[in-house]
């Protein structure tokens, strides 16, 4: 499995997941689904967007074995119970 970073998610286009930036997805798809490359739970991209300002993305649903949640994270990976697929 590719190491998930935190710049990028997964979106939904044409029936498949495509891993792309969160610039990418906030502007080309922004009607697309989007979940979490690491848990494959549901995204959500907070916020209106400029030029100059960071994209983030936040998990619909915390989750403890998200490694990219470090604040939650039990230190075992998992999927999320919700996991989109």
């Amino acid at each position: 499995m590719v190491e998930p970073y935190l710049n990028q998610c997964e979106v939904k286009a044409d029936g498949h997941w495509l891993v792309v930036s969160l610039v990418e997805a906030s502007t080309r798809f922004v009607a697309a689904e989007k979940r979490c490359p690491a848990c494959h739970g549901r995204l959500t991209m907070p916020g209106t967007f400029t030029w100059t300002e960071t994209r983030r993305f936040a998990h619909h649903r915390k989750h403890d074995g998200c490694p990219l949640l470090p604040k939650i994270y039990c230190g075992t990976p998992s999927l999320h119970p919700n996991a989109v697929e």
